[in-house]
């Protein structure tokens, strides 16, 4: 990337090996310039991965095989969890019993609303049914997934987990849907073994939950990018910028990352409601990365520990308990958590920017705008962004921490405050709030541009051969044929071509021979067949193309004012036939 020089007047006079690769260190730049964004249907047939959605569905189908060994379990394990979500510590207690008599089991499935009829085709047919309709979204994976503009992110890392994310979040989104939809049904009392949120029903939901998380990670390794689109790993391109061949160096270097345009801090101070709702989008990937995990996990072991409390404490004071209801989230947690959260999600999304406001006394303080991959290399040229995500991580921690202790005393004075509620708001400040902090600081270090600019794909375009991963319509033969793409090529080379004010020799897009000079369309010449390669460039696969004869067929001129034919112009055969000319 080149960057304007540094004003001379304001030269800071930090020392040049403060900046990675000893590079003079670069202030006062400009604001970022956006660059055109890529027009899918101008896109040449050469730049596609693939030659069609259709070959990158062929890819997904190929590779099915291995995410139904994946599909199939997490089914299977949220049809156990549905059925045991009941009453799981009363099914383990009945499992148990039944070694002695097996008749305890019949009865605790009648019990439980269940029927040995339906719990077989559950645990035999709906997990092979729904495994089928998930992979029946493929086609949606390479619809997907074949959108992506590689050169539009900012590293191979961030294309190839792009693809893998598109090729595997929509084969778990009826798994998704189906818990959505269960705790939905719950709420509004529709027909079902789960009665109400109870403790059991809640520690399922989280061990549910989290299992389709590890699912989608095993997804995303399964159709990772190398097995789906034959590109090299990011590691195979890192080896060869290091170690490769001298001549392969500079190309994966291009391809493996592209230098950030936007720099830190920016010039004004001004966002608006996009710039929260980009703030909230980085966040949340945070949170699904620290919180979410330990959140699960933390529900898990504290409701399926309840649901042991309830039932001996249940077995111990009535004789039929299981005839009472289940003991339910309390109605005052479900009306205060909806204004609530609202509140908290507004203090996330402006919590990088407060954080911005607080670090204005450190620009100063920075000596290079250059964006460094290194954490610790860009921190140390660039405090500012440092602090802005430290304070950004602190000013989340602290919303939560607010929610929590309001939460706490809104329970408190409407009587609804259980023993599990005082358990889980200790929790919740011991463990989950330090876990958003990290959360939010971790996503500020990898996303603060995003969220003050906006896409990286709107400043720059990597070195990559490639724009997008397959056409959005039909093959590349089908794009080599279309006049927007004859167009673009035709725009293209005029470019190429346009400081020197000559076209290159060679067959044009329409089949036609290719002319000297910068105007005019007809130029003289033999035509040569039309080439193969999307850009018309002759030399790769195609056949000789005739030459302009820069008037050979012009004569000397005549008294009339025309010109006649000039002998001598062809070649001679022999140096006889040399001599009579």
């Amino acid at each position: 990337m080149s960057h304007p020089a540094p004003d001379p007047a304001g030269a800071p006079n930090a020392s040049w090996s403060s900046t990675a690769g000893g590079r003079p260190p670069l202030l006062r730049l400009p604001e970022p310039r956006r660059v055109p964004p890529t027009d899918p249907a101008s896109v040449l047939p050469e730049e596609y991965l693939l030659d069609s959605r259709r070959d990158l569905l062929r890819r997904l189908i190929r590779r099915s095989w291995a995410a139904a060994l994946v599909l199939w379990p997490l089914w299977l394990c949220l049809v156990a969890l549905y059925v045991l979500g009941t009453s799981p510590t009363f099914w383990l207690l009945s499992l148990l019993a039944a070694i002695a008599d097996s008749s305890l089991l019949r009865q605790t499935t009648v019990m439980m609303g269940f029927s040995g009829g339906g719990l077989l085709f559950a645990f035999l047919g709906l997990p092979l049914l729904a495994t089928a309709l998930s992979l029946l979204l493929l086609s949606a994976s390479a619809a997907w997934a074949g959108r992506i503009r590689p050169r539009e992110l900012l590293d191979e890392t961030a294309f190839q987990r792009a693809v893998s994310l598109r090729a595997a979040l929509p084969l778990l989104a009826p798994a998704y849907a189906v818990i959505a939809l269960l705790v939905l049904a719950v709420m509004v009392q529709a027909p079902l073994q789960w009665r109400g949120l109870s403790a059991g029903a809640l520690s399922s939901l989280a061990m549910g939950i989290g299992l389709c998380l590890i699912a989608q990670t095993i997804l995303r390794r399964v159709l990772s990018a190398p097995r789906l689109l034959g590109v090299p790993s990011p590691g195979e391109l890192e080896r060869t910028v290091m170690i490769g061949p001298r001549e392969e160096r500079r190309e994966a270097a291009g391809r493996l990352r592209a230098q950030d345009r936007r720099h830190l801090p920016p010039h004004r101070e001004e966002f608006g409601p996009a710039s929260v709702l980009r703030a909230l989008r980085v966040t949340a990937r945070g949170w699904c990365l620290w919180v979410v995990p330990a959140g699960l996990g933390l529900a898990w072991i504290v409701f399926a520990i309840t649901d042991v409390v309830v039932l001996f404490s249940r077995l111990s004071s009535v004789s039929s308990w299981q005839q009472q209801a289940p003991a339910q989230l309390p109605w005052q947690l479900l009306v205060i958590s909806v204004p609530l959260g609202a509140l908290t999600a507004l203090g996330l999304g402006l919590a990088p920017f407060a954080a911005i406001r607080t670090s204005r006394s450190l620009r100063g303080r920075v000596t290079d705008l250059r964006t460094h991959p290194v954490w610790s290399d860009r921190v140390a040229v660039n405090p500012w962004e440092g602090a802005v995500a430290t304070r950004t991580g602190l000013a989340q921690a602290g919303v939560v921490l607010i929610a929590v202790v309001v939460l706490g005393m809104t329970l408190a004075l409407a009587g609804a405050l259980t023993a599990v509620g005082w358990v889980w708001l200790v929790l919740d400040v011991l463990v989950l709030v330090p876990f958003v902090g990290v959360a939010g600081t971790w996503a500020m270090r990898r996303h603060l541009r995003y969220v003050v600019y906006g896409r990286a794909g709107a400043y720059m375009r990597r070195r990559t051969p490639w724009a997008m991963v397959a056409p959005l319509f039909g093959t590349r033969a089908d794009r080599a044929d279309d006049p927007v793409v004859i167009a673009e090529i035709r725009r293209r080379r005029r470019a190429e071509v346009g400081e020197y004010g000559l076209e290159p020799v060679g067959p044009d897009p329409d089949g036609t021979a290719g002319h000297s000079g910068s105007g005019g369309s007809g130029g003289a010449g033999s035509a040569g067949p039309t080439g193969s390669g999307a850009t018309g460039a002759p030399g790769v696969g195609d056949a000789p193309v005739g030459l302009p004869d820069f008037g050979a067929d012009d004569g000397a001129p005549t008294p009339g004012g025309g010109r006649r034919q000039a002998p001598g112009h062809a070649i001679p055969g022999s140096t006889t036939e040399l001599r009579e000319r």
